[in-house]
């Protein structure tokens, strides 16, 4: 039995798809399948029960996968106490990041790092915040930043900021929203974001509170396809005060006056991995670059 057979038989245990976790671990759907296979005829088991719609864990394989998650714990502790012994980190520590990397100080963030822990492999990844808080349950990445709170307990949170929320259009519509009302806002058009965005969530709240419907003319899943929709004027938006301000003051977006809302900037992981070495050294970069 390999590590790496335990490996991907947890990787295809949590996915449910032998194609999904051929492309979560980088190589191919026959090499998982043979991985599989493998560590089957050792065990003497059936770990899966195979359905056309993907692989179902069997009992028997609900009992190994348990322990198989604890050895490769164990081995990550081993690989991340002797990198502490020897007094430096190496790895790939992958960032999910859910806005424009000036607004989180990654530039700051990165040479901290690399003064601090030079061996390691830094990956930004970009990420809407509730898939960055799924994404940390399956291990595809070690941190983020997001906005709002965890959705449970096995995701810690390290408050960095608590951001205004403002509306913004384009830079010709200042005379527009200079002095408009909740009415007269609803009824111009804007671009929107998907239900299980947070800013979403925010921007009905606010409608709702004044018996009002905005006028949605396209939703963007991406912040900045929100950006050029809003400057090429298809639409509204909100967006945080800091990021609207920038905007503003490039002369490509005018800003609503109201605060329409607030929302917190948190850097989380996986509450689990806390002690671990690669991700203990992001959390002390994140705290000494946000600490002001």
């Amino acid at each position: 039995m390999e590590l790496y057979q335990l490996k991907t038989f947890v990787t295809v245990a949590e996915e449910g798809h032998l194609a999904c976790a051929a492309q979560r671990l980088n190589t191919s759907q026959p090499a998982v399948s043979a991985h599989i296979n493998n560590l089957e005829e050792e065990l003497g088991l059936s770990l899966f029960t195979r359905t056309p719609k993907g692989m179902r864990l069997a009992e028997e394989g609900a009992v190994v996968k348990a322990q198989a998650v604890e050895a490769l714990s164990m081995i990550d502790t081993i690989r991340d106490q002797a990198g502490a012994l020897k007094e430096e980190i190496s790895g790939t520590l992958r960032l999910g990041l859910h806005i424009d990397p000036r607004y989180l100080r990654i530039d700051r963030l990165l040479s901290h790092l690399q003064r601090t822990h030079s061996r390691l492999d830094i990956h930004l990844l970009q990420r809407w915040t509730w898939q960055q808080f799924d994404d940390l349950a399956r291990g595809r990445i070690d941190a983020g930043f997001v906005y709002r709170d965890p959705p449970h307990k096995k995701i810690a949170a390290l408050l960095l900021k608590r951001c205004n929320i403002r509306v913004v259009g384009l830079a010709a519509w200042e005379d527009r929203l200079r002095g408009a009302d909740w009415s007269q806002m609803s009824a111009m058009p804007w671009v929107w974001t998907p239900p299980n965005c947070a800013f979403c969530a925010i921007a009905e709240e606010a409608f709702a509170k004044h018996n009002l419907k905005p006028v949605k003319v396209t939703i963007a899943d991406q912040e900045p396809v929100v950006a050029v929709l809003v400057a090429s004027g298809i639409g509204l938006a909100i967006m945080i005060e800091e990021e609207a301000l920038y905007y503003r003051d490039a002369g490509k977006m005018a800003v609503w006056d109201e605060v329409v809302g607030s929302i917190d900037l948190n850097f989380v992981y996986n509450r689990k991995r806390e002690k671990e070495a690669m991700v203990c050294a992001a959390i002390e970069s994140v705290r000494k670059v946000w600490e002001n």
